[in-house]
């Protein structure tokens, strides 16, 4: 396994406690009715130091959002990872490093090119296969054209097999295509797409229904089977197809059509959507070169990890446990999801919780190997610091999936508020007490009483135990 060594240390993103109260007062004076800003920094902190370093030198130099990024990192990583390791959360519950993630905002806000960067050494080792590809192809080209006397000149009796091209991504496909691509990677091939909105649409191209159950399976690892009018039909024991691309805030709603929002078909997608977020002038910062340089050693460590097959030619994943501490906090986490889901709002709700609980355990080892790449940890265990750092990133992605399930069903439970208590959301902190809430909603002008009856709207805050409080939004 390469290795490196980071440059520099930086401070992760955080609040100061102490301060609290001020600071919404102080949001209160300023806030805009039309301009009211909803926070839920990424946690970059979730991440080894060293892919922390890279994503805060790429936000400096780049102007990648910080929220792109680290989603294009966690995409990256579980493509490289494939099917080589999976981990198991009980006897016969197993987990891959699959996601379907998408980053969402206004055109012109710098999507694409943070999945370019972090997909690249990825793409790197398709452009190196995909040049041996030509040579083999070209020979097969060259033998099939022979004559039967030529044949028997060159000592060649049969004809040879058939060339494929091993990759990783795939960008323009059909549905046929992508399952021919995966039966000959069985490591796992990465669907990404610049626009996903353009991939849902084109779900009812051909049959109606059947690509939509093609990737609601896939999702959950279920075994695909697809079977052809002409040619042989396809068997993919162990998928693994991971999805990335990005969207337009205002084309959400394109992705949630055909029941989409009602099937779990969303649920299953994982939003990155930075708050406040804007177009950036050009930066002067040049990225020093040893960002590119280390990030390409974490990626390529990844990819060198070995996928063995059995004799039915299916992968055969190395299967990893949690240690005793990090199954205990992410039992801790597991309780607390079930009574947000036990107590959501609506069926809705309570479906995007519980896929969160199965990326949970994805993101425990995507993390893990994380740190095993960049020389942090091993690989033996998925460890405490790993399910620390999974929980934190899906308390992100549960606030952007609620943000999402607003937009697709144009019910944002904010915009029925008034306008007072509207600031009041706003200037409360994302987690906080009932006198905290308190002393905020007296210096926004909203009374004790108005205050407590809104803190009951369980779609606008959760009550993880007595007396504290979440914000869902």
């Amino acid at each position: 396994m390469s290795s490196f060594n980071p440059q520099f240390d930086l401070q992760s993103y955080g609040i100061d406690g102490d301060n609290i109260v001020a600071e919404a007062q102080q949001i209160c004076s300023k806030f805009d009715e039309t301009d009211r800003k909803e926070k839920n920094p990424f946690p970059v902190e979730a991440f080894p130091v060293a892919v922390q370093q890279i994503i805060r030198a790429t936000n400096e130099s780049l102007n990648f959002p910080v929220d792109f990024a680290g989603a294009a990192v966690l995409y990256s990583v579980s493509l490289a990872i494939g099917n080589t390791h999976r981990v198991e959360v009980m006897k016969g519950w197993l987990e891959s490093a699959l996601l379907y993630i998408t980053l969402v905002g206004r055109p012109g806000t710098n999507k694409s090119h943070p999945l370019s960067w972090y997909i690249q050494p990825i793409f790197a080792k398709d452009k190196a296969s995909y040049k041996q590809f030509e040579q083999e192809w070209k020979e097969y080209q060259r033998v099939v054209g022979l004559s039967k006397q030529e044949r028997k000149e060159q000592g060649v009796m049969e004809d040879p097999a058939k060339p494929v091209w091993r990759k990783f991504i795939v960008s323009d496909f059909t549905l046929e295509g992508l399952t021919e691509l995966k039966r000959h990677n069985k490591r796992g091939i990465g669907v990404f797409v610049d626009e996903l909105a353009t991939w849902t649409k084109n779900f009812n191209r051909y049959t109606k229904g059947s690509e939509q159950e093609f990737w609601l399976s896939n999702w959950s690892s279920k075994p695909i089977v697809v079977d052809r009018k002409t040619g042989e039909p396809t068997f993919i024991s162990q998928p693994f197809i991971p999805v990335t691309g990005t969207i337009q805030n205002a084309l959400l709603e394109e992705m949630a059509k055909d029941n989409r929002s009602q099937n779990g078909f969303i649920d299953r997608i994982l939003f990155a959507m930075p708050s406040e977020l804007k177009k950036d002038y050009w930066s002067e910062t040049e990225l020093p070169e040893e960002y590119n340089q280390n990030w390409d050693i974490i990626v390529s460590n990844l990819l060198d990890l070995r996928l063995t097959m059995d004799d039915t030619d299916t992968p055969v994943s190395t299967i990893l446990q949690f240690t005793p501490e990090a199954k205990a906090a992410l039992k801790e986490w597991q309780m607390r999801n079930t009574d947000l889901c036990n107590n959501a709002s609506n069926e809705a709700v309570a479906g995007i919780y519980s896929k969160l609980e199965i990326y949970a355990v994805r993101l425990s080892l995507i993390l893990q190997l994380l740190h095993w790449a960049t020389g942090e940890s091993d690989k033996q265990a998925v460890e405490t610091k790993a399910v620390n750092g999974a929980i934190l990133l899906i308390e992100y992605f549960r606030k952007t999936a609620l943000c999402a399930h607003a937009t697709v069903s144009n019910d944002n439970p904010l915009d029925k508020l008034p306008t007072d208590q509207q600031r009041l959301y706003d200037a409360l902190p994302a987690a906080f007490t009932t006198a905290t809430g308190v002393q905020i909603a007296e210096r926004c002008g909203v009374p004790e009483r108005t205050f407590k009856r809104l803190l009951n709207d369980k779609e606008l805050f959760e009550k993880p135990r007595r007396g504290e409080y979440e914000k869902r939004l």
